[in-house]
């Protein structure tokens, strides 16, 4: 989970769940790959896996991390990435455009945060300078 603390004083070995969890990722990712170049290329090419992490970070930024929108946002990105050589063959636009739309989506799913992150920053001078004048009233 996202608490080690609370598995630790459950007796629970964070270390070891850690490696667990990543190797069991790990090995589903390889049978994923296994299954992408013996089902459609039958051999390795230098274009069997392009892209794909830099999808798979988009798609995890878009679901906020979250096991359960992970899945529609692969859906969302999958459709952008497949749509696109059918739009370049169809309409003459380049497929280009796609990586365009994905970057908007990651700048809006992003800019709150980072606008909440700015804010807090700048907060945090402000609050301690209220502390102290507050302290300064009271003696």
């Amino acid at each position: 989970g996202f608490n080690a603390m609370a598995a630790r004083a459950n007796g629970m070995s964070v270390g070891r769940m850690l490696a667990l969890s990543m190797g069991i990722s790990g090995s589903l990712a390889g049978l994923a790959g296994i299954v992408q170049i013996l089902g459609l290329a039958h051999h390795m090419t230098d274009t069997v896996a392009a892209g794909y992490g830099f999808d798979a970070i988009a798609v995890a930024l878009l679901a906020r991390s979250n096991p359960l929108a992970v899945l529609p946002a692969a859906f969302l990105f999958g459709a952008l990435r497949n749509g696109a050589s059918f739009m370049q063959l169809e309409t003459q636009v380049s497929a280009d455009l796609v990586s365009v739309v994905q970057a908007m989506v990651i700048i809006f799913v992003a800019a709150p945060v980072i606008v909440r992150w700015l804010f807090r920053l700048r907060e945090e001078p402000l609050q301690e300078l209220q502390i102290a004048d507050r302290d300064e009233a009271v003696v």
